[in-house]
């Protein structure tokens, strides 16, 4: 064989993430691709495909998972692609929970070219997404001739090197008014926080109590008791790092965030409070914002991830907005039109749209 002939990419499937990682996987950079997050998901009943595709020494891991099993509704192709074309025609790769994706591999930068073709081997002639992809890793493709469209802005809240203080002098003065009058309204309502581990010790019950709370104020069917959650917690406190913030009402536990603290950075997951007291209501931005950041600090990570949605909220205390990316591989000519459409249209009508000071970029 010719010493510069191209290695031809070759994949293997497996079933579960311990089945088909390898010792040469470079850990993640993020929170939602790391051997731990991904470990909680098989536990937790997900059920991914794992790709693993391998070229020479080179090695990309990926989670694949059927259309029409992708029920999250952020993950799932008829919101990817807008309606374009149908679930059972696409598959989407990455874990389906939390909001920022990458492809674990053995070398920083992956092989696309090696990932398009061994992807589109397994997905049998189906459309393979790649949604929330950082604008980097989305380029990655792109420079390979497959389409990318906007999908979300993850809000980022850098962490100063003298803390909270320091957050307070980089926002305008009418915004640090602002923040001072939550701090003082949360103190007058007697409302305390506290940070502990997410363990055994942790009240979990009272943090279930508070995410149903949670859901059921955006979702108002939905029905799932408190104890539907306590295993996945038990599973979240498996995880490095795992953490929970409390507000607490004299004994009452009012508030929770539980959060992770992973690669030099503080990620934000499962939020509740108990609006059902006019007293907890002021706590929403402290729990949000304020004490992830202070404890950010503590721990001496350098930002807060804040996920997506409630763009403008963000941006107005600080964060810094981040786009992210679906990538589309398609092979048929008429199928990649309408692939496009769809990543337009989708990148068009975003559930959150950009505030109106940041210009959308059209490419990664």
């Amino acid at each position: 064989m010719r010493a510069d002939r191209p290695l031809i990419p070759s994949f293997q499937s497996f079933t579960s993430f311990d089945e088909a990682a390898t010792g040469d996987l470079i850990p993640a950079r993020t929170l939602y691709s790391s051997a731990g997050w991904l470990r909680l998901l098989d536990r937790h009943g997900h059920g991914y495909t794992y790709v693993l595709v391998r070229q020479g020494h080179d090695a990309v891991l990926i989670p694949v998972t059927e259309g029409v099993d992708a029920h999250a509704r952020r993950y799932h192709p008829e919101f990817l692609l807008a309606g374009h074309v149908p679930a059972e025609a696409c598959v989407v790769v990455g874990p389906r929970t939390g909001y920022r994706n990458e492809l674990l591999s053995s070398m920083l930068p992956f092989a696309a070219d090696a990932v398009v073709e061994s992807l589109q081997d397994a997905a049998r002639g189906r459309v393979v997404l790649l949604p929330y992809l950082s604008s980097a890793d989305a380029a990655r493709f792109t420079a390979v001739g497959h389409p990318a469209g906007l999908v979300a802005w993850e809000a980022w809240l850098d962490v100063p090197e003298s803390g909270f203080d320091g957050y307070l002098e980089s926002v305008g003065q009418s915004r640090r008014r602002q923040i001072k009058a939550d701090l003082k309204q949360v103190a007058r309502n007697g409302l305390a926080f506290q940070v502990i581990p997410l363990d055994e010790d942790a009240p979990v019950q009272d943090i279930a109590r508070l995410l149903v709370l949670h859901e059921k104020k955006y979702d108002p069917s939905y029905n799932r008791p408190p104890s539907e959650f306590v295993p996945y917690l038990a599973l979240c406190a498996n995880v490095p790092g795992a953490y929970v913030i409390l507000a607490r009402l004299g004994e009452r536990v009012v508030g929770c965030h539980v959060v992770f603290h992973y690669a030099d950075v503080l990620w934000v997951r499962l939020f509740g409070v108990d609006e059902s007291l006019e007293q907890t209501r002021s706590s929403y931005f402290s729990l949000m914002f304020y004490e992830p950041l202070k404890f950010a600090h503590l721990l001496g990570a350098s930002a807060v991830h804040l996920g997506i949605a409630a763009s403008e909220t963000k941006l107005r205390r600080g964060a810094r907005l981040e786009p992210l990316w679906t990538v589309a591989l398609a092979g048929d000519d008429d199928i990649r039109q309408r692939v496009r459409q769809g990543l337009l249209s989708r990148s068009r009508e975003l559930p959150d749209p950009v505030p109106a000071s940041i210009i959308p970029p059209d490419t990664p």
